[in-house]
């Protein structure tokens, strides 16, 4: 690198870390902010900026982890950390044995739920809703209150840290989910999900529990919930766009507020890593970029949609939980006498830093529902700010 580019990329680092350190955004955010529509790379310190679609498709193919550092889920090690190798192989073999039988359930079961009447965040209702329904799709029934009070509150650990409302991960917690599901899995019941599967017997008890615990009940309870939330909270503008093409909506929905934040990739040898953000690469080169327009997607011409990973890294469970949601959504806003406003003072971001406060009822709707406002925002917003600093310092999210 000749000094002229050395300094560009010591510029570009202490700006972005900076903007970062000192913005109520998270790092995807920041990135969209400060390099919008630039094309190609952004070259870092250590790495480089991938700033748009084109350019990451272009990348050579790798099948490398597209986020290794992550923390927040640890001691489990989801299929989405490990390398293209073996492991990975027998990991990904019975992740879609699982998800074609979770598909035929998802249309035998009877999806009805209901979200409880209330003014305030819904997020952790629509989590415990949607944590039920991935227990029984794996196990093909409810959990029992002891299952419940074992795994669930793992699962909502998990979340926090994802969604940065703590640091770190309450170990002891996490430790009654992982010995529930060893004891689950022992059981032997025929309805498990991987009952049948010749290859899961063979894997590790730690590979089994990532597989179970985090690949299938965690990913379905954390991703549905997140996209469950933001079609909600959308639905009451775009009422009638919902009406006329939910996948239209959901595909909209899941550009505008990606699943992921980034995908880092680790430098390799003699290959520079690079991280990019979701963002970014969903509005980078789309038309009315920050607007919800879900008619667009009548047309193909447009970028893809990145959210559920890309090459050999593409997420198998991306029917599964398109397939769960839309269900669970319809069953919501079609039960009689439903209605749903956001607070007047809410601000809809991709990763729910004042989780999703809105006011949920049913019946008529009354006069100051549009108007009400939730309170302690700011020390939401400043206790998200802190623990995503010391995240993002911490994994050596943007360096």
């Amino acid at each position: 690198m000749d000094i002229l580019g050395l300094l560009k990329a010591v510029f570009n680092t202490i700006l972005l870390y900076t903007v970062t350190a000192l913005a109520p955004m998270t790092p995807g955010t920041v990135i969209w902010k400060l390099f919008k529509t630039r094309k190609g790379k952004v070259r870092l310190i250590n790495r480089d900026l991938i700033c748009d679609t084109e350019t990451l498709l272009k990348l050579p193919s790798t099948g490398r982890s597209l986020d290794q550092s992550t923390n927040s889920l640890v001691p489990f090690v989801p299929l989405f950390t490990l390398d293209y190798n073996t492991q990975w192989k027998r990991r990904h073999n019975a992740f879609v044995h699982a998800n074609n039988k979770i598909l035929a359930r998802i249309t035998e079961k009877n999806m009805n739920v209901t979200l409880p009447g209330k003014q305030g965040n819904i997020f952790w209702d629509l989590c415990e809703i949607m944590f039920k329904i991935a227990f029984e799709l794996v196990f093909d029934r409810p959990p029992t209150v002891d299952e419940f009070n074992d795994i669930y509150p793992g699962v909502v650990d998990v979340n926090k840290v994802i969604k940065r409302f703590s640091w770190t991960a309450n170990l002891p917690i996490r430790q009654k989910l992982y010995d529930r599901i060893i004891t689950l899995m022992k059981e032997s019941d025929t309805n498990f999900v991987l009952h049948d599967h010749k290859g899961f017997p063979e894997l590790s008890d730690l590979d089994k529990v990532s597989l179970v615990g985090e690949d299938l009940i965690t990913t379905i309870s954390i991703q549905c919930s997140d996209l469950l939330c933001h079609l909600l909270l959308l639905y009451p503008k775009y009422h009638d766009a919902f009406k006329a093409n939910l996948d239209n909506c959901i595909n909209e929905t899941l550009r505008l507020y990606p699943l992921s934040d980034l995908w880092i990739m680790q430098p390799f040898k003699q290959e520079r890593g690079w991280i990019t953000s979701l963002v970014q690469l969903n509005r980078n080169g789309w038309s009315d970029p920050d607007t919800f327009l879900p008619e667009r997607w009548d047309s193909k011409e447009h970028p893809p949609l990145m959210s559920w990973g890309f090459d050999v890294r593409r997420c198998p469970a991306q029917k599964m939980a398109t397939n769960i949601v839309k269900l669970v959504f319809e069953n919501i806003i079609n039960t009689e006498g439903f209605w749903i406003q956001p607070a007047l003072n809410f601000d809809h971001g991709r990763s729910f830093p004042f989780g999703c406060q809105a006011w949920v009822g049913y019946g008529q709707q009354p006069d100051n529902a549009a108007t009400w406002k939730f309170n302690h925002k700011f020390k939401m917003q400043f206790n998200r700010w802190v623990f995503d600093r010391l995240r993002m310092f911490d994994q050596n999210e943007l360096v």
